[in-house]
């Protein structure tokens, strides 16, 4: 059982602490302002990966590999020619396939011959040679050339400078409004960022067109790279008397 001095000091204690209950749930949370913010950095390309393909058929097996083998070293003694590292290509193996017919008479496969596949992927750090590789790789038998792959040696820097970029439009943006009511932008409260999709060539497609309008090593276009990167940002808000 309490006694009364306890009772007498348990309500005092409540009393006092009831204004302070009141003061916290009655004070104004801080004014806020949520923006979007996005930048975008561009720069012309330094290197590019490109995958080159030997195939052939044959009824007989040796003969196809004799022809795959016999191309993948003349390309591979063009790039040489080029001044490419041999670190920078890659060769690594040989794939082979039997194909079959279905024969209406017998109604069973038939063996017809083999495909044998050769790839040869290679890292190119001089773009200017970009249209001497590819067509002299054709003329040294490739018969298969996937689209070059640009890039750039310091990607992870231009990603740094979108995302900076897009940080202070975020900020931008929210001043612009702030100054059209009246009040001030205060710190950061929170940032949210999103690095954009794999940078590509602005002139990816052109490049192709041209190439296909023209054959010939001086109508390869690299065009730039643009790295994007947008952020989320809420900012407080400075109101005056406040």
């Amino acid at each position: 059982m309490r006694t009364p001095a306890l009772l007498a000091l348990t309500g005092a204690l409540l009393l006092s602490l009831a204004p302070l209950a009141a003061t916290a749930g009655d004070r104004t949370p801080p004014r806020a302002l949520s923006v979007h913010g996005e930048g975008r950095v561009s720069a012309a390309p330094d290197e590019a990966r490109i995958g080159l393909g030997v195939q052939a058929r044959s009824p007989d097996l040796a003969t196809a590999r004799e022809d795959v083998n016999a191309r993948t070293a003349a390309v591979l003694a063009h790039l040489e020619s080029l001044g490419i590292p041999a670190g920078d290509i890659s060769a690594p193996g040989l794939t082979l396939r039997p194909e079959y017919r279905w024969d209406k008479a017998k109604e069973q496969q038939v063996l017809k011959g083999y495909l044998v596949q050769r790839r040869i992927d290679v890292r190119l750090t001089q773009l200017g040679q970009l249209g001497v590789l590819i067509e002299g790789a054709a003329d040294a038998g490739a018969n298969e050339v996937s689209p070059p792959v640009l890039g750039h040696s310091e990607a992870s820097r231009l990603r740094r400078e979108a995302l900076a970029a897009a940080a202070l439009d975020a900020r931008a943006n929210a001043e612009a409004l702030a100054d059209s009511l009246g009040i001030a932008v205060g710190p950061v409260r929170s940032l949210d960022a999103f690095q954009g999709p794999q940078p590509r060539p602005m002139a990816s497609e052109m490049m192709l067109r041209s190439a296909d309008a023209a054959p010939g090593a001086e109508t390869y276009v690299t065009g730039d790279l643009v790295f994007e990167s947008r952020v989320n940002a809420t900012f407080d808000l400075i109101v005056p008397g406040a």
